[in-house]
Formats: C-alpha cells, sequence, structure tokens
C-alpha cells in the first residue's frame, strides 16, 4: 500500500525521521528538526512548508494523549493489582480466623482452590 501511495511513502518517512530525532531531544524538537529534514530533502516539503505551525500542533497533541493514554493504562493495571491484593489478603484473613491454614496453603499454590475460596467469602 506504501508504494502505491507517494504520499503515503513520504509520511512514513516524516515519521521515521522524528522517532530517529526523538531517540536524542524532545518530541517537540523531534518533530521540528524533522520538518527541516523533510523540506530540506522534498518529503512532503510543499506540505510541511504550507502547513508547519499545524503539523507541529497535532503532533504534539497525538503524542501527549498517546502517552496519557498509556499512563491511564499503567494506572489502572496498578490499581487492578492492588485490589486484587487486598481480596486475596481478605480471604487469608478469613481463614485464619476460621482455623482454615491447610486452606491458606492450599490455596497459595492452588489457583482454582483460591478461586472457589474468594467465591464462598463473596469476595470474588
Amino acid at each position: 500500500m506504501v508504494e502505491k501511495s507517494p504520499t503515503l511513502y513520504q509520511y512514513v518517512k516524516f515519521v521515521d525521521i522524528v522517532r530517529k530525532y526523538q531517540q536524542e531531544m524532545s518530541f517537540p524538537e523531534a518533530v521540528e528538526k524533522a520538518i527541516d529534514e523533510c523540506i530540506k530533502n522534498g518529503i512532503l516539503a510543499e506540505f510541511l512548508r504550507k502547513n508547519r505551525a499545524e503539523v507541529l500542533r497535532v503532533s504534539i497533541f497525538e503524542y501527549d494523549e498517546e502517552e496519557h493514554m498509556r499512563q491511564e493504562r499503567e494506572e489502572s493495571r496498578q490499581e487492578g493489582f492492588e485490589e486484587g491484593e487486598e481480596r486475596i489478603n481478605d480471604l487469608y484473613d478469613k481463614l485464619h480466623e476460621l482455623n482454615r491454614e491447610e486452606d491458606i496453603w492450599k490455596a497459595i499454590k492452588d489457583v482454582e482452590h483460591r478461586k472457589k475460596l474468594l467465591e464462598e467469602f463473596h469476595l470474588d
């Protein structure tokens, strides 16, 4: 598909150049430098000359949104992990109160047994 569309090919080149520069500098600087290089080398040159500010603004917005989404996913994973840990600890506390130490040891080693115990104590 990229071979059939020169514009798409040039856009892919632009993105590759941004990524190359991003290894050495901040994202906004990388976009600026990539725009300069692409104009110099005739890659999306006319478009980038006319729309430089918009390309920079949109690129940074998309980058910020992508970073924001990554952070949100990480926070959600952490919250889920902490909630799971809390449920397991509650289970072990209840089992200990009931002197069901054997169930604790079995739950540690056997995921299916732990799931059944979580259901039994309505912690699922």
